[in-house]
């Protein structure tokens, strides 16, 4: 007798392919399983081309160099995310780094590229209001440093396997599993200098708590967090995921070290298609790879320590990308005199989204109430209140605060630079009349200064020039100084390339 064909089997092709279109991934693995034509089925690229696009804010058109989409998804997964987020920066101290992560077609990989910028020929002019105060023009190039990749994970990638305790990549941590090796990226071996991927876990919503060493900072908005302070080098169970649930999309690592003897010998590798690894959970089977390279007379290569290892955190698009109602929201390039260019990101808070000042800026409450005369408040041939009055119908409101992103030696990465109170009626200093920022709204703000190493920081008297929704001026009164900062071009710098070699910003 027979065997009865399954009412699912019975249908056209098209119509299976679209009853498994609504499936994720994990779910097409376990449909794979149960007979070969519904294996067929799920394999099409038509089905996976969708999985692998949600990904990628840019179309992936082709799977090359895998053989099908399906592959695709399976070599870059969970590393899915690098691509969907796009911007991360760095905790590292004070400089930090500031990133973007692309798909490289050519090779299959997910690639970040550090956003770098540099000053352009300026001007200089003396500002009307004050002709000791020197305005330096600011038009910085911002592009991407496409020679040094921060991070590359191929298609091919391999994780390290479990091993002595010999290299920094080679360490064990508890309870292994391929979500808590490391993946190595040999991008730069030649120079002898080698790095690896981590994921990250993140911290419990209920072991948080005000001054916990986290990255991102809680005064950036994060979905979740990661430690970036550790005893043990990451390695402790409470730092790597050991599942998929456990994977935080908001976070990963990066270590680097050096070896000065040569190549060093590698650790043994992880095929990506071994029978335990996730090409299994999805159906596609493969053998175990291991593979050692010799070693010197010695019995290895020499590493010198210390050893750098970077957590990265990414920022909610809803906290950079401006809206109708918060047009200054975004990420900007700031002059930062002898310290060169630096990343901010402007957040634009409504009333019930701004939280408590920092507790260092309160001795500066009276003059943000306007009970200190502001400098050059009004034109002197102008009646102030007449200008103030005729504010309250159109003023934005809200509060500005700027955070660095990349940072100096006296404001490091993740620091608040400077924060407008209230960019409303209540916070207006004047409507610039003078040629240079005619019309723009200037404001009472606070900026952040401190000595070497972010010692004795304290907040001083400042004004927000607003000039246009791309660019601010910060003008530190005591230090007759101006700050320009202008918005960054983020669409360019998703489709830059070194052929085109134009500006970003």
């Amino acid at each position: 007798m027979a065997e009865e064909v399954p009412p699912l089997l019975r249908l056209p092709a098209e119509l299976v392919q679209h009853i498994l279109s609504f499936l994720n991934p994990f779910s097409l693995a376990r449909v794979a399983q149960t007979c070969n034509a519904l294996r067929t089925q799920s394999y099409d690229d038509r089905i996976w081309q969708p999985h692998v696009n949600e990904h990628s804010p840019t179309p992936i058109l082709d799977s090359r160099p895998l053989k099908s989409f399906r592959e695709l998804y399976v070599a870059h997964h969970p590393y899915w995310f690098l691509l969907r987020n796009q911007i991360w920066f760095a905790d590292t101290f004070p400089n930090g780094k500031l990133v973007i992560c692309r798909y490289d077609g050519n090779e299959g990989a997910i690639v970040a590229h550090a956003i770098v910028a540099s000053r352009t020929s300026h001007t200089l002019q003396r500002w009307e209001k004050d002709l000791d105060v020197i305005i330096h023009s600011f038009d910085p190039y911002v592009g991407l440093n496409l020679e040094r990749p921060v991070l590359r994970l191929g298609a091919d990638s391999q994780k390290t396997d479990d091993q002595p305790n010999n290299f920094p990549s080679d360490r064990g941590y508890g309870q292994p599993s391929k979500y808590s090796k490391e993946v190595i990226m040999e991008m730069h071996a030649e120079s002898g200098l080698f790095s690896s991927f981590m994921l990250c876990r993140a911290i419990p919503e209920a072991a948080m708590f005000d001054g916990i060493r986290a990255w991102p900072p809680l005064r950036f908005p994060a979905t979740t967090r990661a430690r970036n302070s550790t005893q043990d080098s990451y390695e402790s169970a409470g730092h790597r995921p050991n599942a998929l649930s456990e994977v935080s999309e908001s976070n990963f690592r990066l270590r680097k070290w050096v070896e000065y003897n040569g190549r060093r010998s590698s650790p043994r590798l992880l095929d990506f298609t071994s029978p335990n690894g996730l090409a299994a959970a999805l159906g596609l089977t493969g053998r175990t790879l291991t593979t050692t390279v010799s070693t010197n007379g010695d019995g290895g290569m020499s590493i010198r320590m210390p050893e750098d290892i970077s957590t990265y955190a990414t920022l909610p698009r809803s906290c950079y990308m401006p809206t109708a109602e918060k047009p200054w929201q975004g990420i900007y390039c700031g002059d930062y005199s002898g310290h060169g260019c630096e990343f901010i990101v402007v957040r634009q808070l409504t009333k019930d989204e701004a939280g408590p000042l920092p507790e260092g800026i309160d001795p500066l409450q009276g003059y943000f109430q306007g009970n200190d005369r502001p400098v050059l408040a009004s034109n002197p041939d102008e009646d102030w209140s007449t200008q103030a009055d005729s504010d309250r119908e159109d003023a934005p409101t809200g509060r500005i605060e700027a955070i660095k992103l990349t940072g100096d030696i006296n404001i490091p990465r993740g620091e608040h630079t400077f924060i407008a109170p209230d960019i409303g009626h209540a916070g207006l200093v004047r409507i610039a009349d003078e040629e240079v920022f005619r019309g723009a709204r200037i404001v009472r703000s606070a900026g952040h200064i401190a000595h070497h190493g972010f010692q004795m920081d304290e907040w001083m008297p400042s004004q927000l020039i607003m000039v246009s929704h791309d660019t601010l001026c910060q003008y530190w009164t005591s230090f007759g100084h101006m700050s320009y900062y202008r918005r960054v071009d983020l669409d360019a710098l998703f489709n830059y390339s070194a052929a085109d070699g134009g500006e970003a910003c």
